[in-house]
């Protein structure tokens, strides 16, 4: 696992500058959940998890009940490229979607392109991806356009936004 480092993490949050009340969130590669539970300590409403991994699965599901966050958590056992339909299927629906995959293998590019191509997104919503600062995202993932990125050491973070198809 990789966790989010504290300064990218307090970055990646002051440039969102969410109004984070009664936000739906969905985390996908959470590892131990720090993105999801941040989002809920600054007031977001609801946080779907996705992790195959059981390791951090065991130590996601522990932060939550310390924290006491079951009522406001749900974490979805498999793997984003399953777990992305599965909560389109359900109808669900997010305004912030945090995507940290692992660096290699290139799933931010095949989970960016699952998102932008489904209905999970609301319309405005914003997907923050953490990426290594080497790997290149496209502009564009069908409704999804790159509005910011920025670079922390070898750690690339970018922000894409929904918007309708013209």
């Amino acid at each position: 696992m990789r966790p989010t480092s504290d300064r990218v993490r307090e970055s990646l949050f002051n440039i969102l500058s969410v109004a984070w009340e009664g936000k739906e969130v969905l985390d996908l590669f959470a590892g131990t959940g720090g993105l999801g539970i941040e989002a809920i300590s600054r007031g977001a409403c609801r946080v779907v998890f996705i992790e195959n991994n059981p390791n951090a699965i065991h130590v996601l599901e522990k932060n939550i009940a310390a924290l006491n966050l079951s009522s406001c958590c749900e974490v979805l056992k498999c793997m984003v490229e399953k777990g992305i339909p599965q909560v389109g299927k359900a109808g669900r629906i997010f305004d912030v979607i945090f995507l940290d995959p692992p660096y290699s293998g290139g799933l931010a590019d095949t989970s960016l392109r699952l998102i932008g191509s489904s209905d999970i997104l609301a319309e405005r919503g914003v997907v923050v991806v953490e990426h290594h600062c080497k790997e290149v995202l496209s502009e564009r993932y069908q409704k999804l356009s790159m509005r910011d990125q920025r670079m922390y050491g070898k750690t690339g973070i970018s922000f894409f936004v929904s918007e309708p198809l013209t």
